[in-house]
C-alpha cells in the first residue's frame, strides 16, 4: 500500500539544476577558459560538488579554487533562484497526494535551509511532513541513507514509499533504499545514464496518482 511520496528537491520541485550549471559554466569559462560539458557536470547532480572539483583539477589543474567558487556562486545562486517557479505538475501532485491521505517528505543532498525557504516562498511548506537532508544524514546520494531516513521519519517502510527523482544519483539512491522511483528528468538531468526505474515521465503533469496507488496494492 502506498503511504508516502518522497520528493527530491533540486530539479523536481524547482529547476535549480539549470541555474547551477550556468553558474559553473560561466565561472569556469571566465576564470580558466574552460568549457564545461554538461555530461561532466552530471557527476555532482543529486549529490555534491566534490567529485566535480576532483575532475576539474585533473583536466584544468590544481589551481581550480573550489572555495573561491563557493563564495561567488552562493550569492549568484540566491539572486537567480529567488523567483523560480515550481516545476510543471508538482503543485498539483503535492495537493492531490494530501487529498488522498498520503504523507509527503523531502529527501535532498542539500541542507534543510534551501528546500524550506523555497517551499515557504511557493506556499507549499505546510504540505510536507518530514525533511531528510544533509544536516541529519552523513551519507548523501547516491547512498540510500536519505531515502531510508525519510521513510523512517514518515513512519513508513521503503516499499510503502514512492521516490520522485530527476537525476542518476537520485535514482541509484532510491533503488538502493528499496523504493520504487518515479523518474522525471529535466533539461539538465535528461543527459544522465539511468538505471531501471518504476516509471519515467516527461513532467509530473503526466502522473495519474490513482494508477500508482493501484500498483502498490
Amino acid at each position: 500500500m502506498l503511504k508516502a511520496l518522497i520528493f527530491d528537491f533540486d530539479g523536481v520541485i524547482v529547476d535549480t539544476e539549470t541555474q547551477w550549471y550556468e553558474i559553473y559554466r560561466n565561472w569556469l569559462k571566465t576564470e580558466y577558459q574552460y568549457e564545461l560539458d554538461i555530461k561532466d557536470y552530471l557527476v555532482c547532480v543529486g549529490s555534491n560538488n566534490q567529485k566535480l572539483f576532483e575532475f576539474l583539477r585533473t583536466v584544468i589543474g590544481p589551481e581550480v579554487n573550489g572555495e573561491e567558487f563557493e563564495r561567488m556562486a552562493t550569492e549568484e545562486f540566491i539572486r537567480r533562484s529567488n523567483s523560480l517557479p515550481p516545476m510543471k505538475g508538482v503543485v498539483e501532485l503535492i495537493k492531490k497526494a494530501k487529498e488522498h491521505g498520503l504523507k509527503l517528505g523531502i529527501a535532498t543532498s542539500a541542507t534543510k535551509k534551501k528546500p524550506v525557504f523555497h517551499l515557504k516562498r511557493l506556499g507549499l511548506l505546510e504540505y510536507f511532513d518530514a525533511f531528510s537532508t544533509a544536516d541529519i544524514c552523513r551519507n548523501i546520494k547516491p547512498a540510500p541513507d536519505l531515502f531510508l531516513k525519510a521513510a523512517e521519519l514518515l513512519g513508513a517502510t521503503p516499499n510503502e514509499c514512492l521516490a520522485v527523482e530527476d537525476s542518476g544519483n537520485g535514482l541509484i539512491s532510491a533503488n538502493r533504499a528499496g523504493m520504487r522511483c518515479l523518474l522525471v528528468p529535466n533539461n539538465i538531468t535528461r543527459h544522465c545514464e539511468f538505471e531501471p526505474c518504476y516509471r519515467r515521465v516527461e513532467s509530473l503533469e503526466e502522473v495519474e496518482l490513482e494508477k500508482i496507488e493501484k500498483d502498490f496494492q
